[in-house]
């Protein structure tokens, strides 16, 4: 069993055919729906019903010579609209019968060196997994299914047919498993591969996260030029760190806690001035969030994201750390939603389901959080700032 450009030929060949046979035309249709905008005529649908079960047909009937894989064979009468709708597992996860492939990167420059021979990506070497003496998988080059699965996230397409390339799939690696007996659903799934990524960094100190794709690299680059006029603010060294942190790091989690912690600096200059009787967290939260903000400029910045503001404002039925923004007359909401968020990401003590912000779970919501909290962060580093101890 061979891993990388041609991991997928691990794909069982019953499996698959049995994987393909799932397929509803359904799924099909409404991918075209939703992501093309396309008006569906019946004629339309029909042609698009009938793609599906080609595929099927193909798959069940095909007689593969020796030497050959299925895959490779039926693949020619998939379109590119077919990976999207069917082999994505999740946003950065390729998917096939008993075949699985997910998008890592190197976590630290070591790794990365052990892994690539020259200095500019000439030669990508690879750890071969195995289980119970039974080689179940392969770190290191991508294979071509990935490629397909996830095309569209590599190259920008202009009205003309012309394709740029805006990310470069030859310094992508992944990480893949042929052996699905080892998980039974997709929490066990998803547990395998930290486990692996563990094991990988404890016994060959070589270190992984799992990555995934961003909307942004396919905006297309503009050479800004502009001019920044420097306010007369002195603003203080330690917490104006603590904000300019969030940018040396992608994790969400970690961004929130970087702009956290310029409120909390302020701590006990505040405690001294409010002389609050029991002070806990969340009330000097409050106090510093109330001396720096007024309920009319979070009423303004929230009309001026008004794509993002129902965020704010409307309760989460799935996470309870998401205290809707009430501010008609003051900001104790925004206080308690920062907290109690805060509190979900640094708390790792047993709890409900979705009550804590889990690793790679929860990115996208704490992703959504990261504006308010910035917005707070700036507001109290210019309130606070050399503001008598």
């Amino acid at each position: 069993m061979s891993g990388g450009l041609y991991g997928h030929r691990n794909i069982e060949d019953e499996r698959l055919k049995e994987w393909i046979n799932t397929w509803y035309a359904e799924d099909y249709i409404n991918f075209f729906r939703n992501n093309y905008g396309v008006r569906m005529k019946a004629e339309f649908e029909d042609s698009l019903s009938k793609q599906v079960e080609i595929v099927k047909q193909v798959s069940s009937s095909i007689t593969v010579a020796e030497g050959r894989y299925l895959f490779d064979d039926v693949m020619k009468y998939m379109t590119p609209a077919m990976f999207y709708c069917y082999f994505r597992y999740d946003s950065s996860t390729a998917y096939c019968g008993n075949y699985y492939e997910v998008l890592i990167e190197f976590a630290d420059e070591s790794t990365k060196k052990k892994l690539i021979k020259g200095y500019d990506y000439v030669q990508t070497g690879g750890i071969t997994l195995e289980k119970n003496g039974e080689v179940i998988g392969h770190i290191g080059q991508m294979s071509d299914l990935f490629w397909h699965t996830f095309y569209d996230k590599y190259i920008v397409e202009d009205d003309y047919g012309a394709i740029e390339h805006a990310r470069n799939n030859e310094k992508d690696i992944t990480l893949q498993i042929w052996n699905d007996k080892l998980f039974e659903n997709t929490g066990q799934f998803y547990k395998f591969i930290e486990q692996i990524l563990f094991e990988c960094n404890v016994y060959l100190d070589l270190g992984f996260k799992r990555s995934r794709f961003e909307s942004a690299s396919k905006l297309k680059g503009q050479a800004t030029k502009t001019q920044l006029c420097l306010s007369g603010s002195d603003l203080e060294e330690t917490p104006l760190r603590y904000f300019n942190f969030a940018n040396y790091t992608k994790i969400p989690r970690h961004k929130y806690l970087a702009y956290y912690q310029v409120l909390e600096f302020f701590f006990t200059r505040a405690v001294k001035e409010a002389r609050l009787p029991k002070p806990n967290e969340l009330l000097i939260i409050k106090y510093i969030t109330n001396n720096s903000i007024t309920a009319s400029e979070v009423i303004s910045w929230l009309e001026e994201i008004t794509d993002r503001g129902r965020h704010y404002t409307e309760p989460s039925e799935i996470y309870p750390a998401l205290i809707p923004l009430n501010v008609r007359e003051n900001v104790q909401s925004v206080a308690t939603r920062i907290y109690t968020v805060r509190c979900s990401l640094i708390h790792s003590k047993e709890a409900p389901k979705d009550v804590n912000f889990i690793p790679n779970l929860n990115d996208e919501i704490i992703d959504k959080e990261l504006a308010l909290i910035k917005y707070v962060a700036e507001k109290v580093l210019y309130k606070w700032s050399n503001a008598p101890e």
